[in-house]
């Protein structure tokens, strides 16, 4: 069977981490731009970032020259609307039909992120967000603006990416850390933006009818530490939490059981207003967008809880797995686990919209050899090949990233691209874009859809 002949085979960027210019043609400041500012004296910012806003017609043809089949990447909210809402700025308006007619020139698919961890700073002045019913309505008239602007050229579309890592992070949403009403805001914000989601869906159905727009959801896959039955108790309830019960909400229209249930135990129900429920179900996904990289193997042996939802978890490394620089696991024999895994509960197509391997890395002779992405690229792209052929519906993988990007953890010591950048933390430059030895692999799967039989790990 292998990869279809229409597979999407991409790459993925967003706005605050690619384009710079973050105050630059009229854009707002986004609650993104105000995490980075904030460590800023210890590595890059936002304000130049990869400063894709300055070489979009260089990186399209790098994009065409990699054979890209798509592309994803992130609208800026604040570059449309400064403010969140009021006014509509033309000149990000330009920015962005320019990017997707270059894309639909080069015959490049645009798979086009609503919202990327950069909600308008405007909107948490004034409303603190998505705790506020406001936001809401502040995201459907953005939402509706961008397909009344692009939806003829674009058929693919993703609400909130990863809004299950936004709702355990307080900077994330704008709030305060040593707020004392936090984990209600925390549930508030996550059920508010479930509505708005919904709310992007039902608008995509009603404005753009052949376009397809789903979630975009944050899975790692969890195994338990031991086989101690509260090891393996922990890491199913810990993925239903914080994986298959937001993909349950977004596929099916239903807040699931589950979290309902700990809302009411922990006392953070949030409001719900007599038509929410049909709001819901009349906004269910076409497609299920998953990032996944790695796995995590966590158990109850301690206390050092690293996840932010009420439950005090011990993240552990599995002697029998490789670990990055950043202490994430090589673990690509679990990508084709949880694809079937997501396919047998949901039956919706999947998109891969994030899947990558970081590094710090360095020029040597002109050339970056980034042999580890290579290898992480093969033996992921074969266990995709092997879900499909075991039946799962997968429509695209859009690697992360296509170009080096800000981390908004690191900066740019993590670099993900398979394109370097000639910037550091500190030393802008020019921003050369280099092409790094994964860029010439890639483009061979590309070209041969999939790994071909002679396109093994080199």
């Amino acid at each position: 069977m292998s990869f279809p002949e229409d597979f999407l085979w991409g790459a993925a960027t967003s706005a605050f981490q690619y384009e710079g210019a973050n105050l630059e043609d009229g854009k707002g400041w986004t609650v993104a731009d105000e995490r980075c500012q904030a460590k800023s004296q210890i590595q890059a910012d936002s304000s130049v970032a990869s400063d894709g806003y300055h070489h979009l017609e260089e990186d399209v043809k790098l994009m065409k020259e990699l054979g890209l089949k798509s592309y994803r990447f992130s609208i800026s909210w604040a570059r449309i609307f400064p403010d969140g809402e009021g006014e509509i700025n033309n000149a990000g308006v330009i920015y962005y039909q320019r990017l997707i007619d270059l894309l639909n020139e080069n015959h490049i698919e645009p798979i086009v992120t609503l919202l990327h961890f950069d909600i308008p700073w405007a909107l948490i002045e004034k409303y603190e967000g998505f705790v506020s019913r406001k936001c809401i309505d502040a995201f459907e008239k953005y939402c509706r603006t961008c397909f009344e602007l692009f939806g003829d050229k674009v058929k693919y579309w993703l609400t909130i990416n990863e809004q299950n890592v936004m709702v355990m992070m307080a900077d994330m949403l704008g709030l305060k850390k040593d707020d004392p009403k936090l984990n209600l805001k925390f549930v508030q914000c996550n059920y508010h933006m479930y509505l708005a989601s919904a709310k992007a869906v039902i608008a995509c159905h009603e404005m753009c009818p052949d376009a397809l727009i789903g979630p975009c959801v944050s899975y790692p896959t969890l195994y338990a530490e031991t086989c101690h039955p509260d090891d393996v108790a922990l890491a199913y309830d810990m993925q239903d939490i914080m994986a298959f019960a937001p993909m349950e909400t977004y596929v099916n229209g239903t807040i699931d059981p589950i979290v309902m249930n700990k809302w009411i135990k922990d006392k953070t129900v949030p409001e719900i207003l007599e038509n929410d429920e049909t709001i819901l179900k009349a906004g269910v996904a076409d497609y299920l967008g998953v990032n996944w990289y790695c796995t995590q193997t966590i158990g109850t042996t301690s206390k050092n809880g690293s996840f932010n939802i009420g439950v005090e978890i011990d993240i552990k490394k599995n002697p029998f797995l490789e670990y990055g620089h950043w202490d994430w696991s090589y673990d690509p024999k679990a990508l084709k686990m949880a694809l079937k895994e997501c396919y047998a509960r949901f039956r919706k197509p999947i998109m891969i919209c994030e899947n990558g391997w970081s590094e710090i890395e360095e020029i040597r002779d002109g050339k970056i050899h980034d042999s580890k992405r290579i290898e992480y690229l093969h033996d992921h792209i074969e266990q995709m090949e092997k879900a499909i052929d075991e039946g799962v519906n997968l429509i695209g993988y859009q690697h992360w990233s296509f170009i080096d990007i800000l981390s908004s953890s690191q900066g740019f010591d993590k670099r993900y691209g398979l394109i370097f950048v000639d910037r550091d933390n500190f030393n802008i430059k020019e921003c050369q874009r280099i092409k790094k030895d994964s860029f010439y692999y890639y483009q061979t799967i590309i070209k041969n859809n999939g790994l071909g039989e002679e396109n093994g790990k080199q």
